[in-house]
Formats: C-alpha cells, sequence, structure tokens
C-alpha cells in the first residue's frame, strides 16, 4: 500500500514538475525570472505585511476577498511599466488620438482611436487599433481618455498564453481562464475571479494559479 501511494506521489510530482518545465520553456527564461520576482515580490512586501499570521495560501485567499469589490480592486492596482513580459501578456496602449465624426443628425462628435502595442512569440513588435464612438463635449472625450489609460487588452499571440496552451491535462480553473479571456480579449473581473477560486476552493499555493491570479488581479 505504501509502495503504491509512493508511486503515485512520484507521478504526481514528475507531471506537474513536466507541466511547469513546459510553461517556463514556452514563456522564456527572461519572463520566467521577472515574473518570478514580481511574485515574490508581492508575497513578501503585500500579503506578508496584511496577514502577517497566516500562511501564504490563505493570504492570497483573504486577499481576494478583501478586494473582491471590483472598484476597490481596481483603484488599488498600479501600472507597470513597459516591459518585455507585459508587451507578451498584455496589449498596451502606445498612441491615442482623436478625430471629428459627423452624425446623421448633422452634428460632430468625437472619435477615439487607440493604438495598441505588443510582442508576437518571436518578440516581434506588432500593433492593433480600436475606435470608440465618444462623445459631443470634449471634456467629457478627454477625461473618458484619463479613465481609460489602465485599459488592457490580452495578447491572444504572445508566449504567455502560448505557454498556457501547451500544458497537457489542464485544470479545470486554467481552462476556465483561458476560454474567458480568449473569448473577451480582456482580463477576467476580479470580482469573477476571485469568487470562482473561492466558491471552488482552488489551491492558491499551486505555481499556475499563483501566477493567474498575480496577473488578473495585480499586473497591468
Amino acid at each position: 500500500m505504501k509502495k503504491a501511494i509512493f508511486i503515485l506521489f512520484t507521478f504526481i510530482t514528475l507531471s506537474i514538475y513536466s507541466q511547469q518545465t513546459v510553461f517556463e520553456k514556452t514563456l522564456g527564461k527572461e519572463n520566467v525570472e521577472t515574473l518570478n520576482f514580481l511574485i515574490e515580490n508581492f508575497e513578501t512586501k503585500t500579503l506578508k505585511k496584511e496577514y502577517p499570521n497566516l500562511t501564504t495560501e490563505n493570504s492570497y485567499k483573504e486577499f481576494l476577498k478583501d478586494n473582491y469589490s471590483i472598484y476597490n480592486s481596481i483603484d488599488k492596482r498600479k501600472i507597470f511599466v513597459e516591459s518585455k513580459l507585459k508587451l507578451n501578456i498584455y496589449c498596451v496602449r502606445d498612441s491615442i488620438w482623436i478625430k471629428k465624426r459627423t452624425l446623421s443628425s448633422g452634428k460632430e462628435s468625437d472619435m477615439i482611436v487607440t493604438r495598441y502595442k505588443c510582442l508576437k512569440q518571436n518578440n516581434e513588435v506588432v500593433y492593433n487599433k480600436s475606435i470608440h464612438h465618444c462623445c459631443s463635449d470634449r471634456s467629457k472625450t478627454l477625461s473618458f481618455i484619463e479613465k481609460d489609460k489602465r485599459i488592457v487588452q490580452i495578447n491572444l499571440i504572445g508566449s504567455y498564453i502560448k505557454a498556457f496552451e501547451k500544458i497537457s491535462n489542464k485544470s479545470n480553473f486554467l481552462n476556465f481562464y483561458l476560454e474567458h479571456i480568449k473569448m473577451t480579449a480582456t482580463p477576467m473581473l476580479p470580482p469573477l475571479m476571485a469568487n470562482y477560486i473561492l466558491k471552488n476552493n482552488i489551491n492558491t499555493n499551486d505555481y499556475f494559479v499563483k501566477i493567474i491570479m498575480y496577473i488578473n488581479q495585480i499586473y497591468r
């Protein structure tokens, strides 16, 4: 019996190690080192400070509960500087301009054109644009642009998503995450992710769960 348990434990350990190796190889050494540093820094300087008497796993859960409100969680985010890692995860705002458009009524309103920048898996820089029909009042347009500066798009052709896609035997949580961001091309709303993790008692000490939580709830 003990031998069978040992064999099963060894098999599971090797499987997890293999998944992690595939993920890190696809994401790239530099990106992995940056990501590991950011997560470790968050755990030591934020979680341990705010929840000194809790384990890392329970600290993450308390953090999710305390930042359950979308407004609270978004307000606490800082915008990280542009980096190779960030451009492999997101398409970020590169430039923005306002164009006038004439409505069928003859009135004029503003049209916001945003250019996003991201990296392909081979680290080639690519751009895409989005158009938002806005306001006839220029001050409202400018206010919208300022409010919208935190908005990012998920980079669906970068090494971050590709690394997750290459993992075999994906967990239900990973499949849930990938299905959502591929469908919307945007990060999940923080309350949606927090609710899924807490409701399904997801292991917040898991390597991939930590990465997804940090990227979705913190990293912008």
